[in-house]
């Protein structure tokens, strides 16, 4: 008979360990969800304008006639916030921009934008089917362009130095937005 050690009583790994208690494999699990969040999210921002851009000039009009010029903003954040009337998670967006627009925080400009529409007449139907109580300005190509506004909802916040603090891509939480306005 020879002298050889029995290996089914090793000591299992940390892996193994950590992941033999529920709260290990949750713990594991969400991190993993949040690194792949993070990639995708950098993935799909990396051609936005960041804070080393300078703000490009924006003059824009809205579907009450009103204009407005980005230089005219004089708020500590400002929102802006671009769309599509056939893009199904701008719709979704909408509530979250609209609760911020309704909050009673004068240190806050939501500008709305509308691109790739057909007509004038299109957008207003819209608004008034989505319920959209915050002010909607049509936007040009050459404007996002100037944003390199690919994809919706794009929406940048901007400090009261006309610096982009923040450049997001697709759906964004209430929660999300008020967030990165403070950071």
């Amino acid at each position: 008979m020879s002298d050889t050690k029995d290996n089914s009583q090793t000591t299992p790994s940390l892996w193994a360990r950590i992941r033999s208690h529920r709260a290990g494999r949750w713990g594991i699990d969400i991190a993993i969800v949040l690194v792949i969040f993070s990639l995708i999210t950098a993935y799909q921002t990396r051609d936005l304008l960041d804070g080393d851009d300078p703000l490009p000039p924006m003059e824009l009009v809205s579907l009450d006639g009103t204009n407005l010029n980005l230089e005219d903003i004089d708020t500590r954040r400002t929102i802006i916030y671009f769309w599509a009337t056939w893009c199904g998670a701008c719709s979704m967006q909408s509530g979250a921009i609209s609760n911020l627009y309704n909050r009673e925080d004068d240190d806050l400009t939501i500008i709305s934008v509308v691109l790739h529409y057909e007509s004038e007449e299109q957008v207003r139907a819209y608004v008034e089917r989505e319920e959209i109580d915050y002010p909607v300005y049509l936007g040009t190509d050459s404007q996002a362009h100037r944003f390199n506004v690919s994809s919706f909802p794009t929406v940048y916040i901007i400090d009261d130095d006309r610096r982009i603090r923040h450049g997001l891509v697709g759906y964004t939480t209430g929660i999300g937005l008020r967030a990165r306005l403070w950071l």
